[in-house]
């Protein structure tokens, strides 16, 4: 025999021991629990009950125990009630180690958002500084830049003495459309003044 049939078999065992016990629970179903039978276990207590269910062979649900009724007492014999105090919850020893694990981690991770969020603070101060200086260096090319190119303002004061495109071109070595743009635009310069 190989090992693979030894362990098939193995399992079908299991799968037909398993059918058998679930069957037999299903007979052996539990009759309700008189108060004669309630009583009597109550007093032998789980030595009697353990008998009942030996001679079964197997106990599959719990036993109903009684519950001791308490009399009310009347409220004129009540005491004086007293502050309620909370309990505090008693955590087991496992579950206490595993909450300080979790908070020295939660720790650690904010400890560690700290730091970047100093770095990210500290980069961002360094942009804006960064940001001042170039604002300041295009501001002072934008005062040293001239509002015209060199090639064309001697156009432009020629279109604003009131010469015509031809003799713009001619004194300035442009072609004749240019000068005619470059009086376009002196006229329009000088209506918004």
């Amino acid at each position: 025999m190989t090992l693979r049939l030894i362990l098939w078999g193995l399992v079908v065992i299991l799968v037909l021991g398993s059918v058998w016990q679930f069957l037999r629970a299903l007979r052996l179903g539990r009759a309700p629990m008189t108060t004669s039978r309630l009583a009597a276990t109550a007093e032998s207590g789980d030595d009697a009950a353990g008998a009942d269910d030996d001679e079964d062979g197997f106990d599959y649900a719990p036993q109903l125990r009684p519950v001791s009724a308490t009399i009310a007492t009347p409220p004129e014999q009540v005491a004086p009630a007293q502050p309620a105090r909370v309990p505090t919850p008693v955590v087991p020893a496992p579950e206490v180690f595993q909450l300080e694990l979790e908070v020295r981690h939660l720790q650690r991770e904010l400890e560690g958002q700290q730091e970047l969020i100093a770095l990210q603070r500290a980069q961002i101060e360094a942009l804006h500084s960064e940001l001042g200086g170039l604002h300041l260096q295009l501001a002072d090319a934008v005062v040293a830049q001239p509002s015209t190119s060199p090639e064309y303002s001697e156009a432009m004061q020629l279109a604003g003495q009131g010469h015509d495109a031809q003799e713009i071109a001619a004194r300035c070595g442009i072609s004749v459309a240019e000068a005619g743009l470059v009086q376009s635009l002196a006229r329009a310069g000088g209506a918004r003044s």
